[in-house]
């Protein structure tokens, strides 16, 4: 579904991710770990069109998304969930659950979509009038998370989805990446929780200093992800 060839970012003179090669399938949750400052998040923002390459290529069910605008790049169906619950906080959870379809055409269809997204997240169906900021950190990612599914999506891609959340919240959250793959969606997903990144993925790639230098289906099993990623 998803491929990256010799991919390479850079901010000024700095090389942010440097020759990096990744592949998704369909159907499957692949997992990117690895330090802050690894260059993980700034390889999904080029996937998301956010980012521009210096070298290589991008591939989305066979069209090649390099020079695609971000919009462009959702619209060919990819939703990404930026890292630090990016919700427009003066607006209503409602407001910001209709911006997920701002790119559909089926009215009809989206107002059951939606109906159906807050019945998933009930504590959203309660809040739906609130401005965004009143929610908790859990709530808003709830809502950035419903708010990208709306788009339909092909592959969704998480920047961290648990970080500065609850220990409880965290667990929904992984809860909820793996009901969505069992139900058929394909995820690309950041996180420093390394343990339970791996323990939900078919397979994980690591980065370290803008490089993938590790990758496979057992990576919990590897020595050097253990003690480095693990605390084993």
């Amino acid at each position: 579904m998803l491929k990256v060839q010799d991919v390479e970012i850079a901010y000024g003179k700095v090389r942010a991710v440097q020759g990096a090669n990744l592949e998704v399938h369909a159907g499957e949750v692949v997992s990117l770990i690895g330090l802050n400052g690894a260059g993980k998040s700034s390889l999904l923002r080029a996937i998301a069109g956010i980012n521009r390459l210096q070298a290589g290529s991008i591939t989305f069910q066979g069209k090649l998304l390099r020079n695609l605008t971000a919009p462009e790049v959702a619209r060919s169906g990819i939703a990404m969930v930026l890292e630090g619950r990016s919700t427009f906080k003066n607006m209503s959870v409602r407001e910001n659950l209709v911006l997920g379809g701002y790119m559909r055409n089926d009215r009809a269809g989206f107002d059951a979509d939606l109906e159906r997204m807050v019945e998933r997240f009930p504590i959203l169906k309660e809040r739906l009038n609130q401005p965004a900021g009143t929610l908790s950190g859990g709530e808003q990612q709830m809502l950035v998370i419903a708010r990208a599914l709306l788009t339909k999506p092909s592959l969704l891609m998480l920047d961290e989805p648990s970080l500065g959340l609850a220990p409880l919240i965290v667990a929904d959250i992984f809860r909820l990446v793996r009901e969505l793959n069992r139900e058929g969606m394909t995820i690309l997903l950041v996180e420093q929780n390394a343990h339970q990144a791996l323990k939900l993925s078919n397979r994980a790639y690591v980065m370290e200093t803008g490089r993938i230098v590790l990758e496979g289906s057992d990576l919990a099993s590897d020595p050097r992800v253990r003690q480095a990623y693990l605390g084993v």
